[in-house]
């Protein structure tokens, strides 16, 4: 099911002439979700869905359609399987865990062996 695009709920807002203000009054959110929304999309939610598809006189899955023609969805970059194979495993889990996930395991680490340290001269 293709997600409604923000920027689509944006354009349809300003084409009806309502503030942020005054369409999160309409459908019973606050100005800052609407906000959110507009910034990436709209939640699956079928009752919020239909109020905002009643507001702009619509359907949803005519929104839904609107805004694929408008703002077709990103398409996933192709998998490049080469470069996975130059890396060892080492590598690849550094890739997946992060650096900062890294840094957090070698700090605990570190304490752990100092505090069992302290507990040997005690």
């Amino acid at each position: 099911m293709q997600r409604i695009d923000g920027r689509y709920l944006q354009d349809l807002r300003k084409e009806h002439g309502y503030s942020i203000r005054a369409f999160a009054d309409m459908i019973y959110v606050s100005k800052s979700t609407v906000s959110r929304w507009e910034a990436s999309s709209v939640p699956e939610d079928k009752s919020t869905l239909a109020r905002i598809a009643d507001v702009f006189g619509t359907t949803v899955e005519d929104m839904r359609t609107q805004s694929a023609l408008k703002y077709p969805p990103a398409k996933d970059p192709p998998e490049n399987d080469e470069e996975e194979d130059f890396l060892s495993a080492e590598q690849r889990a550094e890739a997946r865990f992060g650096i900062k996930g890294l840094a957090i395991c070698l700090s605990v680490a570190i304490v752990i062996v100092v505090l069992c340290l302290f507990l040997t001269l005690l």
